[in-house]
């Protein structure tokens, strides 16, 4: 299957397996162009939020020079510059400050919602938006939208997140390190798979994104959150890039993530410490390869689920 098919078919396809998962990632640290420096960075479709959306998108980095410049795009393919708006706090500064509200949000409720909308450019080919939604409760059970309304159906099998490069459960979400450098020790470790294989100059790439990846995807609890704030603010490839607007409109303190060829743009709500939404870029050489925004429209706990319906009878792939 192509990159394309893979998206195309990942927010509508059950999560691969762990082994399908390790050898893709394996072989793309294989397909090497420059000997001296190379890697490959899971990004989850910029922030995906179900567990085969965080799986699917693999780039592979390889470059051989200072990565160009980029824009990025709301989800109706407009183009803006987050460059051209000056920056008016350092990334430490934002990134500190979210720790402290994060802190001080509220991390409990009876199932983990999230709703966000994925559009991805692959060479010429645009596809459409997409959207994902998930009610999961602690024991791992999910619901999905159904097609009737405002109504859920059960999804089958217990629901798993992606962080950095291995599948993790809700329990073991809650037991993640609240220290920043153990945070950062405990994700590179997964990523390295215990092992050491990851590549040492794109070890700071899987760092970065696990953790941004864990702030917009996962239901970490508060404590662990500012970590993960706090850890980023050490991490000499994110910068601050100003005020960024996401695909809905709404404003927010803009990041940005590049090195190894990838360009991945973060939009955080300074009000609440959430994310908004995220853009990433890859190529070489000037060639684009691959494109995609995220926009997070819901991400916090409830204890309210809507209607639920018995699952639908499906011909193709099953959801949820």
């Amino acid at each position: 299957m192509n990159e394309l098919e893979m998206v195309s078919k990942m927010l509508h396809k059950a999560d691969p397996s762990d082994t399908v998962v390790r050898e893709g990632r394996r072989r793309l640290q294989n397909a090497q162009a420059r000997p001296r420096r190379r890697g490959f960075v899971w990004l989850t479709g910029g922030m995906g939020l179900m567990a085969a959306a965080a799986a699917a998108v693999a780039v592979v980095v390889t470059t051989s020079g200072t990565p160009a410049a980029v824009t990025t795009g709301s989800p109706d393919g407009t183009p803006h510059s987050a460059s051209a708006v000056p920056a008016q706090l350092s990334s430490t500064q934002i990134l500190l400050a979210a720790a402290s509200t994060a802190q001080n949000r509220p991390g409990s409720g009876t199932y983990w919602h999230v709703k966000a909308d994925h559009s991805v450019r692959a060479g010429k080919k645009t596809l459409p938006t997409k959207s994902s939604e998930s009610w999961v409760r602690r024991d791992g059970q999910a619901w999905v939208p159904s097609d009737e309304g405002d109504t859920v159906y059960e999804a089958k099998g217990p629901k798993t997140f992606f962080l950095a490069d291995n599948r993790v459960s809700f329990s073991q979400i809650e037991q993640l390190p609240t220290d920043p450098e153990a945070l950062k020790a405990w994700i590179a470790d997964k990523v390295d798979n215990g092992d050491g294989d990851a590549d040492p100059a794109a070890r700071e790439w899987f760092v970065a994104n696990s953790l941004v990846s864990l702030l917009g995807d996962l239901p970490a609890s508060p404590e662990v959150r500012a970590a993960a704030f706090r850890a980023l603010a050490t991490i000499p490839i994110v910068k601050s890039i100003g005020t960024m607007k996401d695909g809905l409109g709404r404003a927010g303190d803009g990041l940005q993530i590049s090195d190894l060829g990838v360009d991945l743009k973060v939009i955080i709500d300074p009000a609440t410490s959430l994310v908004l939404g995220s853009s990433y870029r890859s190529g070489k050489d000037g060639k684009i390869y691959k494109e995609g925004t995220t926009t997070v429209r819901v991400s916090e706990w409830t204890d309210t689920l809507p209607p639920v319906v018995p699952e639908p009878e499906r011909t193709g792939p099953a959801r949820g």
